[in-house]
């Protein structure tokens, strides 16, 4: 027990990103005894327990080595229903499960970036500035604890947005000074090579990172608030969507996989378009393509993880398991999510068209 205590200690401290310095002051001891202490030299006194447990927000049982994989459970537990409320939970519910999380987990960053980012889309709604300071601080505190971490630089990428929204563009500025210009990334310097015989791997690796940003940033240029959405520009933006569709099926090939999902959006909002401007027939083909890639995706999405795609810039990369580089959405499948897309007023003209009925039927048929 006396072992597990400093070995625990050193595991919050290090996933708090806390120093030693940092805790000794905190409980009142030398940074020489919290080395001690975690070198197994040393064991704090009793009466410590309770100091160095609020400070990571953990019980005694916990800091002595009785709870710690309970406590890991229901941490990932948590953070799983996280995810999911965050595709079928509403707003009120989000927040009040993260607070609740919270409340129980302060240290934990991620918590306390979720709880920020269910705050951002109440404050979205009703711009009340104490809501705004709230996700502030969040963020800021996420930053100050984790600047090398992925999380960190989430954190980051969010306060940018909140800041360029409400027009605080020399914070927004600051803030975009804490992240590595891309030529600094993990995946450039990877591909260059590292010696480790991996090279084709990285650069296929960088090709699938860089695709993907490629793809969704021309997809989402038409969506843009500073770009006029008058009937002059449609075909404009429909070119741009088509960009993004042929630029995914040129890396890719046919054979997509998860990048299905990638065209199954593309080919709606292309049909968005074109419904406005009443075009029939190019609507129908778009919704039909639509249907194709979200059907596809779905089997993919249940039966395809681990699998090589097969294009040659890309036939060493597998359709990846989730993890935490890689999310999907797992409540409802992407033709769920086309389906309910489809119920809007701009596809009536349509409605009763035989094609359209039967894009309807098999979205139904793989919606979950």
């Amino acid at each position: 027990m006396n072992i597990k205590i400093g070995a625990i200690i050193k595991k919050l401290r290090s996933e708090n990103n806390i120093t030693q310095d940092t805790l000794a002051n905190a409980v009142g001891v030398t940074p020489q005894a919290i080395s001690r202490w975690e070198s197994g030299g040393g064991y704090p006194d009793i009466e410590l327990l309770p100091a160095l447990a609020d400070f990571f927000a953990v019980s005694c049982d916990e800091l002595i080595g009785y709870r710690l994989s309970e406590r890991e459970k229901e941490l990932a537990k948590i953070k799983k229903e996280m995810c999911r409320l965050s595709e079928v939970g509403t707003v009120d519910e989000r927040i009040a499960f993260a607070r609740n999380a919270m409340s129980r987990y302060p240290m934990d960053r991620e918590i306390k970036e979720n709880l920020a980012v269910c705050l951002y889309f109440r404050w979205t709604e009703n711009k009340e500035e104490a809501l705004f300071s709230e996700i502030e601080s969040l963020y800021s505190s996420v930053i100050a604890e984790c600047r090398d971490d992925d999380t960190g630089y989430s954190a980051i990428n969010n306060l940018i947005t909140i800041y360029g929204e409400t027009g605080q563009h020399e914070k927004a500025m600051s803030a975009v000074n804490m992240l590595a210009p891309m030529k600094y990334c993990r995946e450039f310097a990877k591909s260059c090579g590292i010696g480790d015989g991996n090279t084709e791997f990285y650069i296929q690796e960088e090709i699938d990172k860089l695709t993907d940003c490629l793809g969704i940033a021309i997809r989402n240029y038409p969506l843009a608030e500073e770009l006029p959405n008058t009937p002059d520009t449609w075909d404009k933006k429909l070119r741009m969507i088509e960009i993004s569709t042929e630029l995914y099926k040129m890396i890719y090939g046919e054979d997509l996989m998860f990048y299905h999902v990638r065209l199954s959006f593309n080919y709606w909002l292309m049909s968005t378009y074109q419904a406005a401007q009443n075009k029939r027939e190019e609507t129908l083909c778009s919704l039909e393509k639509m249907c194709y890639h979200a059907v596809e995706y779905d089997k993919s999405y249940m039966n395809d993880h681990g699998k090589h795609y097969t294009s040659i810039l890309t036939d060493k990369l597998t359709y990846p398991e989730p993890n935490k580089d890689f999310h999907e959405l797992t409540e409802h499948s992407d033709c769920y999510y086309r389906l309910d897309r489809l119920s809007n007023a701009r596809y009536d003209f349509i409605r009763e068209d035989s094609r359209f009925e039967a894009v309807l039927e098999k979205l139904k048929e793989y919606a979950r």
